[in-house]
Protein backbone atom coordinates (compact mmCIF):
# COMPACT_ATOMS: atom_id res chain seq x y z
CA UNK A 1 0.00 0.00 0.00
CA UNK A 2 1.31 3.18 -0.94
CA UNK A 3 1.42 5.57 1.83
CA UNK A 4 1.54 9.31 1.38
CA UNK A 5 5.04 11.58 2.48
CA UNK A 6 4.84 13.49 5.45
CA UNK A 7 5.17 17.52 4.30
CA UNK A 8 6.27 20.15 7.07
CA UNK A 9 7.21 23.34 6.58
CA UNK A 10 8.22 26.26 8.95
CA UNK A 11 9.59 29.68 8.30
CA UNK A 12 10.97 32.88 10.12
CA UNK A 13 10.73 36.46 8.46
CA UNK A 14 13.00 39.10 10.02
CA UNK A 15 15.17 42.56 9.02
CA UNK A 16 17.65 43.81 10.68
CA UNK A 17 18.04 47.03 12.89
CA UNK A 18 20.47 48.71 10.94
CA UNK A 19 19.08 48.19 7.61
CA UNK A 20 15.68 48.52 5.90
CA UNK A 21 17.10 46.99 2.48
CA UNK A 22 18.14 43.70 3.86
CA UNK A 23 15.53 40.62 4.99
CA UNK A 24 16.28 37.04 6.40
CA UNK A 25 14.34 34.73 5.75
CA UNK A 26 14.88 31.22 7.76
CA UNK A 27 13.04 27.81 6.99
CA UNK A 28 12.57 23.82 7.19
CA UNK A 29 11.82 22.03 4.83
CA UNK A 30 10.44 18.36 4.44
CA UNK A 31 9.57 16.78 1.37
CA UNK A 32 8.34 20.58 0.66
CA UNK A 33 9.70 23.39 -1.83
CA UNK A 34 8.78 26.29 -4.36
CA UNK A 35 8.68 26.05 -7.98
CA UNK A 36 10.74 28.18 -10.34
CA UNK A 37 10.32 31.54 -9.56
CA UNK A 38 12.14 34.84 -9.25
CA UNK A 39 12.77 37.64 -6.58
CA UNK A 40 13.20 41.31 -7.07
CA UNK A 41 16.59 41.19 -5.15
CA UNK A 42 19.92 39.67 -4.75
CA UNK A 43 19.14 36.55 -2.82
CA UNK A 44 22.14 34.67 -0.73
CA UNK A 45 20.85 31.17 -0.12
CA UNK A 46 23.07 28.88 2.88
CA UNK A 47 21.98 25.24 4.00
CA UNK A 48 22.54 24.94 7.54
CA UNK A 49 21.30 21.37 7.48
CA UNK A 50 20.42 18.18 5.28
CA UNK A 51 20.43 19.31 1.63
CA UNK A 52 18.48 20.76 -0.66
CA UNK A 53 17.33 19.63 -4.81
CA UNK A 54 17.28 22.93 -6.49
CA UNK A 55 16.92 24.22 -9.70
CA UNK A 56 19.47 26.94 -10.39
CA UNK A 57 21.53 27.90 -13.08
CA UNK A 58 19.40 26.47 -15.74
CA UNK A 59 19.50 23.03 -14.57
CA UNK A 60 19.09 20.44 -11.13
CA UNK A 61 21.22 20.34 -8.49
CA UNK A 62 21.56 18.90 -5.44
CA UNK A 63 23.21 21.26 -2.85
CA UNK A 64 24.20 21.07 0.42
CA UNK A 65 25.85 22.77 3.27
CA UNK A 66 28.95 23.98 1.44
CA UNK A 67 27.26 25.72 -1.34
CA UNK A 68 26.37 29.36 -1.25
CA UNK A 69 23.10 29.89 -3.26
CA UNK A 70 24.04 33.46 -5.31
CA UNK A 71 20.64 34.43 -7.43
CA UNK A 72 20.46 37.83 -9.71
CA UNK A 73 17.18 39.95 -9.60
CA UNK A 74 14.93 38.21 -12.22
CA UNK A 75 17.06 34.98 -12.24
CA UNK A 76 14.91 31.42 -12.15
CA UNK A 77 15.25 29.04 -9.16
CA UNK A 78 13.49 26.33 -7.19
CA UNK A 79 14.23 24.75 -3.82
CA UNK A 80 13.00 21.49 -3.21
CA UNK A 81 13.15 18.32 -1.41
CA UNK A 82 12.66 14.70 -2.28
CA UNK A 83 12.78 11.07 -1.36
CA UNK A 84 12.08 12.00 2.41
CA UNK A 85 14.78 14.48 2.55
CA UNK A 86 14.90 17.87 4.96
CA UNK A 87 16.47 20.55 5.47
CA UNK A 88 16.72 24.13 6.75
CA UNK A 89 17.36 26.92 4.67
CA UNK A 90 18.42 30.25 5.70
CA UNK A 91 18.31 33.43 2.89
CA UNK A 92 19.80 37.02 2.62
CA UNK A 93 17.90 39.18 0.71
CA UNK A 94 19.49 42.45 -0.46
CA UNK A 95 17.93 45.13 -2.47
CA UNK A 96 20.02 46.48 -5.73
CA UNK A 97 20.49 49.62 -4.55
CA UNK A 98 21.87 48.51 -1.58
CA UNK A 99 23.95 45.64 -3.49
CA UNK A 100 24.79 48.81 -5.51
CA UNK A 101 26.43 50.65 -3.14
CA UNK A 102 28.77 47.55 -1.49
CA UNK A 103 30.02 46.95 -5.15
CA UNK A 104 30.97 50.62 -5.51
CA UNK A 105 31.81 51.71 -2.42
CA UNK A 106 34.23 48.61 -2.50
CA UNK A 107 35.27 47.60 -5.71
CA UNK A 108 34.50 50.52 -7.77
CA UNK A 109 31.54 49.09 -9.69
CA UNK A 110 27.98 49.68 -10.43
CA UNK A 111 27.39 46.57 -12.60
CA UNK A 112 27.86 43.48 -11.13
CA UNK A 113 25.97 39.70 -10.75
CA UNK A 114 26.79 37.05 -9.32
CA UNK A 115 28.34 34.29 -11.59
CA UNK A 116 28.01 31.24 -10.47
CA UNK A 117 24.00 30.12 -8.81
CA UNK A 118 25.58 27.32 -6.65
CA UNK A 119 29.01 28.30 -5.46
CA UNK A 120 30.86 25.92 -3.23
CA UNK A 121 32.77 27.73 -0.42
CA UNK A 122 32.89 25.73 2.92
CA UNK A 123 34.80 28.51 4.32
CA UNK A 124 32.40 31.00 3.50
CA UNK A 125 29.32 29.47 3.94
CA UNK A 126 30.59 28.11 7.69
CA UNK A 127 31.02 31.55 8.10
CA UNK A 128 27.45 33.18 7.62
CA UNK A 129 25.96 30.07 8.67
CA UNK A 130 27.63 31.48 12.20
CA UNK A 131 27.15 35.16 11.91
CA UNK A 132 22.97 34.35 10.97
CA UNK A 133 23.16 31.83 14.10
CA UNK A 134 24.85 34.39 16.56
CA UNK A 135 22.28 37.00 15.50
CA UNK A 136 19.17 34.87 15.56
CA UNK A 137 20.07 34.09 19.33
CA UNK A 138 21.12 37.33 19.79
CA UNK A 139 25.22 36.77 20.67
CA UNK A 140 25.95 39.88 18.66
CA UNK A 141 25.55 42.93 19.01
CA UNK A 142 23.84 45.07 16.20
CA UNK A 143 27.38 46.68 15.50
CA UNK A 144 29.43 43.20 15.37
CA UNK A 145 26.52 41.75 13.36
CA UNK A 146 26.55 44.27 10.68
CA UNK A 147 30.16 44.67 9.95
CA UNK A 148 30.73 40.65 10.50
CA UNK A 149 27.41 40.47 7.65
CA UNK A 150 29.18 42.86 5.17
CA UNK A 151 32.63 41.85 5.46
CA UNK A 152 30.75 38.06 4.43
CA UNK A 153 28.88 39.65 1.77
CA UNK A 154 32.32 41.87 0.42
CA UNK A 155 33.86 38.17 0.50
CA UNK A 156 30.91 36.62 -1.60
CA UNK A 157 31.73 39.62 -3.90
CA UNK A 158 35.03 39.73 -4.75
CA UNK A 159 34.51 35.16 -5.02
CA UNK A 160 31.63 34.95 -7.23
CA UNK A 161 30.98 38.02 -9.31
CA UNK A 162 31.17 39.26 -12.82
CA UNK A 163 31.48 42.89 -12.88
CA UNK A 164 30.82 43.84 -16.41
CA UNK A 165 27.48 43.02 -18.28
CA UNK A 166 27.92 40.63 -21.10
CA UNK A 167 28.13 43.21 -24.40
CA UNK A 168 27.66 40.03 -27.08
CA UNK A 169 23.71 39.42 -25.32
CA UNK A 170 21.96 38.37 -28.37
CA UNK A 171 18.44 40.21 -29.95
CA UNK A 172 16.47 37.61 -27.63
CA UNK A 173 18.21 38.57 -24.76
CA UNK A 174 17.65 41.64 -25.47
CA UNK A 175 13.82 41.29 -25.92
CA UNK A 176 13.62 39.11 -22.79
CA UNK A 177 14.77 41.93 -20.90
CA UNK A 178 12.74 44.44 -22.40
CA UNK A 179 9.63 42.12 -21.60
CA UNK A 180 10.80 41.66 -17.97
CA UNK A 181 10.81 45.61 -17.09
CA UNK A 182 6.90 46.21 -19.66
CA UNK A 183 5.65 43.49 -17.77
CA UNK A 184 7.17 44.84 -14.13
CA UNK A 185 6.27 48.23 -15.15
CA UNK A 186 3.06 47.07 -15.85
CA UNK A 187 2.80 44.21 -13.52
CA UNK A 188 -1.16 45.36 -11.96
CA UNK A 189 -2.82 45.38 -15.49
CA UNK A 190 -4.80 42.22 -17.05
CA UNK A 191 -2.14 41.86 -19.55
CA UNK A 192 -2.42 39.76 -22.61
CA UNK A 193 0.12 38.33 -25.25
CA UNK A 194 -0.76 40.64 -27.46
CA UNK A 195 0.26 43.77 -25.25
CA UNK A 196 3.29 41.87 -24.25
CA UNK A 197 4.40 41.26 -28.08
CA UNK A 198 2.85 44.70 -29.45
CA UNK A 199 5.18 46.75 -27.12
CA UNK A 200 7.99 44.15 -28.54
CA UNK A 201 7.03 44.63 -32.04
CA UNK A 202 7.13 40.87 -32.42
CA UNK A 203 4.79 37.91 -32.83
CA UNK A 204 2.93 36.46 -29.69
CA UNK A 205 3.99 33.27 -30.45
CA UNK A 206 7.59 33.90 -31.10
CA UNK A 207 7.89 35.88 -27.89
CA UNK A 208 6.19 33.15 -25.64
CA UNK A 209 8.11 30.11 -26.97
CA UNK A 210 11.39 32.60 -26.55
CA UNK A 211 10.52 33.72 -23.27
CA UNK A 212 9.88 30.57 -21.87
CA UNK A 213 13.37 29.19 -23.29
CA UNK A 214 14.92 31.60 -21.55
CA UNK A 215 13.17 32.23 -18.21
CA UNK A 216 12.27 28.75 -18.26
CA UNK A 217 9.14 30.31 -16.88
CA UNK A 218 5.91 31.61 -18.67
CA UNK A 219 5.02 35.10 -19.17
CA UNK A 220 1.98 34.56 -17.05
CA UNK A 221 4.29 32.75 -13.84
CA UNK A 222 6.41 36.26 -14.30
CA UNK A 223 3.42 38.49 -14.04
CA UNK A 224 2.15 36.59 -10.74
CA UNK A 225 5.74 36.58 -9.45
CA UNK A 226 5.87 40.69 -9.76
CA UNK A 227 2.81 40.60 -7.97
CA UNK A 228 3.80 38.62 -5.44
CA UNK A 229 7.14 40.58 -4.52
CA UNK A 230 5.02 44.10 -4.90
CA UNK A 231 2.56 42.76 -2.03
CA UNK A 232 5.34 41.63 0.01
CA UNK A 233 6.87 45.17 -0.33
CA UNK A 234 2.79 46.24 0.53
CA UNK A 235 2.25 44.36 3.52
CA UNK A 236 5.98 45.15 5.14
CA UNK A 237 4.96 48.45 5.67
CA UNK A 238 1.47 47.25 6.97
CA UNK A 239 -1.10 47.74 4.28
CA UNK A 240 -4.03 45.97 4.94
CA UNK A 241 -4.88 42.37 2.68
CA UNK A 242 -7.67 44.22 0.47
CA UNK A 243 -5.72 47.12 -1.01
CA UNK A 244 -2.30 44.80 -1.33
CA UNK A 245 -4.81 42.85 -3.67
CA UNK A 246 -6.29 45.69 -5.60
CA UNK A 247 -2.99 47.40 -6.05
CA UNK A 248 -1.36 44.56 -7.41
CA UNK A 249 -3.49 44.00 -9.56
CA UNK A 250 -5.13 40.45 -7.86
CA UNK A 251 -8.90 39.97 -8.60
CA UNK A 252 -9.53 40.00 -4.61
CA UNK A 253 -8.07 38.70 -1.58
CA UNK A 254 -8.93 34.85 -1.33
CA UNK A 255 -6.86 35.23 -4.82
CA UNK A 256 -4.35 37.09 -3.41
CA UNK A 257 -4.01 34.57 -0.36
CA UNK A 258 -4.05 31.53 -3.04
CA UNK A 259 -0.55 32.99 -5.05
CA UNK A 260 0.99 34.02 -1.97
CA UNK A 261 0.78 31.07 -0.46
CA UNK A 262 1.59 28.91 -3.56
CA UNK A 263 4.90 31.28 -3.40
CA UNK A 264 5.46 31.82 0.13
CA UNK A 265 4.60 28.92 2.15
CA UNK A 266 2.79 31.40 4.31
CA UNK A 267 -0.61 33.44 3.76
CA UNK A 268 0.09 37.45 3.46
CA UNK A 269 -1.78 38.21 6.90
CA UNK A 270 1.24 35.78 8.50
CA UNK A 271 3.55 37.41 6.15
CA UNK A 272 2.90 40.94 7.53
CA UNK A 273 2.54 39.70 10.80
CA UNK A 274 6.68 39.34 11.05
CA UNK A 275 7.09 43.25 10.35
CA UNK A 276 4.52 44.51 11.95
Amino acid sequence: MKTEKETEFSTKIWKPKFSEDITFHKAYFKNYGFDKHVHEDFTIGLIQNGSMDAFVDGEKKSLNSSTIVSVNPDETHACQTFYHKDYTLYSIYLKPNFFKELVDENFYSTEAYFKEGAYFDKELSSRFLKILNFSENQYLTNLDFECELIDSIKSLVSRNVKFTIDKSSSNHDSMIKKAKEYMSDNYHLDLTLDDISSALDVSKYHFLRTFKDKTFISPHNFLMLKRIEKAKELLQKGETLSNTAYICGFNDQSHLNKRFKAIMGLTPGSYRNFFN
